[in-house]
């Protein structure tokens, strides 16, 4: 069952040159997507470099996240996922401690892999049971973990166990299996479509909740492209698509996480630097993406 109809954006973890956190950018960030109909975020994943965080500094974002939240409708998920999933668990508990996160949500342990569903399961489970007030949603993103499982019969095995199990945040290209999952028990899980590049083809195969990174900067193109979908004008939906793919793709080669939070500081949200090991894009690349960018309309579709 859906509950979160609309856009969730991954967001960045603001840091300054020496790569120290900014959290004073949040309240200003916050406001930003709010008045971009963004329903929600998603912190400390891979677009918050949660993996390059001190556990220290991801509780230090999402309470400050926690804080910024002014609205009952804005809904904070938060990643605890973590190679130890000790370390998860103290993840977890923080955010059951907090009054505005709305759900927690982790990967499977990827260096040591579950060797099988069920352990999978358990892994889940123990995390799950840590924040036992807050919703669960399994996140599947195979592309970086390499654990690859059947969505469907994860969600069959976790439901008998996990009491606060709500979804998956499911970041895949195959959309039969996220068919057959969001049909379990009549649409009892809450399955948020999570690659921007494939939003109109998660939409036809019934997604309504989206989280995304590039909604931080281009929500009304996706509002657009759903609307167009919606009423039946499809060349139009996909001509947006498009649009979109073109766009990502120029962004990528310049260092995805950088460039975005370039973009950002654009629309006058200043997420500053990134860490290592990822790309820091450069003053002559800057200038060079958004002229590609604007060739293609940037600025008409952009949030503002």
């Amino acid at each position: 069952m859906n509950t979160i109809g609309g856009l969730v954006t991954a967001t960045h973890t603001p840091m300054n040159e020496k790569g120290e956190l900014k959290l004073e950018v949040i309240n200003e960030y916050y406001t930003f997507l709010k008045r971009n109909n963004i329903k929600g975020i998603f912190l400390n994943g891979p677009t918050s470099e949660g993996y390059h965080l001190t556990t220290n500094e991801r509780k230090l974002s999402l309470e400050a996240w926690s804080d910024a939240i002014k609205d009952d409708d804005f809904k904070l998920f938060v990643f605890v996922g973590h190679l130890s999933t000790k370390d998860a668990c103290d993840l977890a508990e923080h955010a059951d401690s907090l009054q505005n996160v709305f759900g927690i949500s982790a990967t499977a342990p990827f260096y040591q892999k579950p060797a099988n569903v069920d352990l999978l399961v358990d892994v889940c489970a123990e995390i799950a049971s840590c924040a036992s007030a807050k919703h669960f949603y399994y996140y599947h993103i195979p592309v970086l973990t390499s654990v690859s499982v059947p969505i469907s019969e994860l969600l069959k095995k976790a439901d008998a166990r996990i009491s606060n199990l709500k979804g998956v945040k499911y970041t895949h290209n195959d959309l039969e299996e996220y068919l057959v999952a969001s049909s379990l028990s009549n649409g009892k899980f809450e399955m948020m479509a999570g690659i921007d590049e494939i939003a109109l083809a998660s939409r036809a195969f019934g997604a309504r909740g989206y989280i995304g990174s590039t909604y931080n900067f281009m929500a009304p193109l996706y509002y657009k492209m759903f609307d167009a979908f919606d009423k039946g004008e499809f060349i139009e939906a996909k001509n947006l698509q498009l649009k979109a793919i073109e766009m990502i793709r120029i962004i990528a080669s310049y260092g995805f996480i950088s460039a975005c939070k370039f973009i950002m500081k654009e629309k006058g949200i200043n997420n500053g630097f990134v860490r290592l090991p990822s790309k820091q894009i450069s003053e002559s690349e800057k200038s060079e993406m958004m002229s590609k960018l604007r060739k293609l309309d940037f600025d008409s579709i952009a949030s503002s």
